[in-house]
């Protein structure tokens, strides 16, 4: 189990968090980002020396055309490998402070802005939003990014940014699932409307998607399948329109669990 010393440096000052479960640190690599980068430095001063090397034999004895026509190729060389390079290092500098810490009352995130403390009571919604790429019917990876916020609106997204997210995930989903699972039943049960995003439950309404809602006792079951939530009739159709991506969706998860107990769900792939 990681220890008070190993986290990055900008946590240690934080307290009331409880022990260290898990550090998160940023994916990009300084070694080599900077190794590459100096590929591309390198490669750029060598284009340009050419590049020089080329005008300086052929000035007095070609056109001026013909010496531009040589020497733009190294020239853009030059310019695009400056670039390259440039780029790697806005990115080492703008990703050295990412990180985040799970703690046994919380976790904790940084960026360049700054540390921003989550304990797990004040986490009101999470939203995860994963896309599977596929190329010629095979997957060929995924897109991981996770939406936390506040009662007060305040919100964090975490991306692939960090080091082993999908785990960091799970521990925040768990961490935090049954307070939010009880608050948001207990809601229902006392005959509110309970809103996920763009989806919609009660008692009264059944399931509102959009503008349009479809009444428990027209609800046969509801699948979810593909990333797409959809609403079938009982009479074995599907209602239309009535479809959602999950992606969308906050405390997926909780609303799953209340519609299952309901009408029954149907998950696919």
């Amino acid at each position: 189990m990681p220890n008070q010393q190993q986290i990055p440096a900008q946590f240690s000052s934080l307290g009331n968090m409880g022990n260290v479960v898990s550090v998160h640190r940023a994916k990009v690599s300084v070694t080599a980002n900077t190794f590459v980068s100096g590929v591309f430095i390198l490669s750029s001063g060598i284009a340009l020396l050419i590049a020089l090397a080329i005008g300086w034999d052929r000035w007095g004895s070609a056109p001026s055309p013909e010496i531009l026509s040589a020497i733009l190729p190294w020239i853009i060389v030059s310019a695009v490998s400056f670039g390259i390079s440039a780029l790697l290092v806005w990115r080492m500098i703008s990703h050295r402070k990412i990180a985040a810490v799970i703690f046994t009352n919380g976790f904790a995130y940084s960026d360049r802005k700054g540390v921003q403390v989550w304990r797990w009571e004040q986490v009101e919604e999470i939203t995860a939003n994963v896309v599977r790429h596929y190329a010629l019917g095979r997957l060929t990876g995924t897109s991981q990014t996770y939406t936390l916020q506040k009662s007060n609106g305040e919100r964090l997204v975490l991306s692939e940014s960090l080091q082993d997210i999908e785990s960091l995930y799970h521990h925040l989903e768990n961490s935090t699932l049954k307070r939010r699972y009880q608050h948001l039943a207990e809601s229902y049960n006392h005959g509110n409307t309970v809103t996920f995003g763009p989806v919609h439950i009660g008692k009264q309404i059944g399931i509102q998607i959009g503008t349009k809602s479809y009444p428990w006792e027209e609800i046969g079951e509801v699948v979810i399948d593909k990333g797409v939530l959809s609403i079938k009739k009982k009479d074995g159709g599907w209602h239309n329109k009535a479809n959602t991506s999950a992606g969308d969706i906050p405390n997926l998860h909780i609303l799953l669990s209340i519609i299952n107990q309901i009408v029954g769900l149907k998950a696919g792939e």
